[in-house]
């Protein structure tokens, strides 16, 4: 298949891109780049100025991606991989010295993009290939030495750790509540649009546990992909129960709101998944013990704290 190069915007400003989408700042993504804040308002004006779209707007100071961004995101994400994956291959590098780690979009967006630098610092000599993927474990043809996958932690002829327990509760824009009458108890949930993650489960569950079960749950837009998720509610689209460790950053940056201390745990995690004698090599022994350093710290007092959270709130069953 010949590629057209000339409909292809240029290779920068689809990196400015990628830094601007995921830190929902300009300044932010300037200081990641070393370069001006002019500099990559250039960059995003010329890529836009290519595509004929816009990708970002400007609400009350905060920066929002558009519909077309959210959707050009994770091909940008892939194409950013295979592209360093190739390069990487191509010089040569010492085979020991690589690792190859296959990710779910969701994990690789919402938590590990916002972490790998201590990685990297730590470790400046690895040469790491992150393969974004949905798709089951494949460590014979997809030449992968190690992944993290979500599910109960049953794959056939594999080793699996759990690395997290995802804990649901409801977020919001603090614009939303700007725009609405206030929201102080979770029968108000009634007057606003609830955004769903891949089905209505997860918001009848949470509704039930928070007393709230004469709120109608079968309502507002159902997302099978959390990035979109998570944006429609930073857009104040409505009303989001998500994943606290996947927006950490967002709430951290005030972005998104938490609107109550109920939650929900569920059954099903994130786990580290790799083949038996995969351990074997020094280099996915080292990748392990950080994600389960990152994700865990000190496993007493984590399993200390599991124990203490899972006696004051519900479980849930993921489909």
């Amino acid at each position: 298949m010949m590629i057209d190069s000339g409909s292809l915007p240029p290779l920068n400003t689809l990196r400015v891109f990628e830094a601007v989408a995921r830190h929902l700042s300009f300044t932010q993504a300037a200081k990641e780049l070393h370069v001006t804040q002019a500099a990559v308002s250039h960059q995003i004006k010329s890529l836009e100025d290519h595509l004929g779209i816009k990708l970002f707007s400007r609400i009350k100071r905060r920066v929002l991606m558009t519909e077309e961004a959210q959707m050009l995101l994770p091909a940008v994400i892939s194409a950013f991989s295979s592209i360093q994956e190739a390069l990487e291959v191509i010089r040569e590098h010492d085979a020991e010295q690589t690792l190859t780690v296959s990710l779910t979009p969701q994990f690789a967006s919402n938590w590990l993009s916002f972490r790998i630098g201590s990685f990297y610092k730590r470790h400046p000599d690895i040469n790491l290939h992150l393969q974004i993927s949905s798709q089951e474990p494949d460590f014979v043809y997809g030449k992968t030495d190690l992944g993290v996958y979500w599910g109960s932690g049953n794959w056939e002829g594999l080793q699996s750790e759990r690395l997290m327990t995802l804990e649901y509760t409801p977020f919001c824009s603090p614009e939303l509540l700007d725009q609405e009458q206030s929201l102080k108890h979770p029968l108000q949930l009634a007057n606003y649009r609830l955004l769903h993650e891949f089905n209505y489960e997860k918001w009848k569950a949470w509704l039930r546990h928070a007393g709230a079960d004469e709120v109608r749950f079968k309502r507002g837009s159902i997302f099978e992909d959390t990035n979109l998720l998570i944006h429609a509610a930073i857009d104040a689209k409505g009303v989001a129960l998500c994943g606290l460790e996947m927006v950490q950053e967002h709430l951290e940056s005030g972005r998104l709101i938490r609107l109550f201390d109920e939650s929900i745990l569920s059954q099903q995690g994130y786990y580290v998944v790799f083949p038996r004698e995969a351990l074997e090599r020094p280099l996915v022994s080292l990748f392990r013990d950080w994600l389960m350093e990152e994700t865990l710290g000190n496993p007493e007092e984590e399993n200390m704290a599991e124990t203490e959270t899972m006696s004051k709130n519900s479980i849930m069953e993921l489909a």
